[in-house]
């Protein structure tokens, strides 16, 4: 295999490399911008859902009962 070829391949496996980098950190921000969201609309998020059962059972959201089934 010449030199020119071979550090062709050499190059196309940085570059390979460079790009699994660059999507783990951009899976890293999603991530950290998922929760970091979550945590300042999950106070909302709880109260709307709360409401929503409070409607659809016509109670208050709390307690145990229910048929068992």
């Amino acid at each position: 295999m010449s030199k020119a070829a071979n550090k062709q391949l050499v190059l196309k496996r940085k570059e390979e490399g460079a790009s699994l980098i660059e999507y783990a950190v951009i899976a890293a921000l999603v991530v950290a911008l998922a929760v970091a969201g979550f945590g300042v609309l999950g106070e909302g998020l709880t109260t709307a859902f709360e409401g929503i059962v409070d409607a659809l059972t016509g109670g208050s959201g709390t307690g145990a009962g229910g048929t068992g089934g």
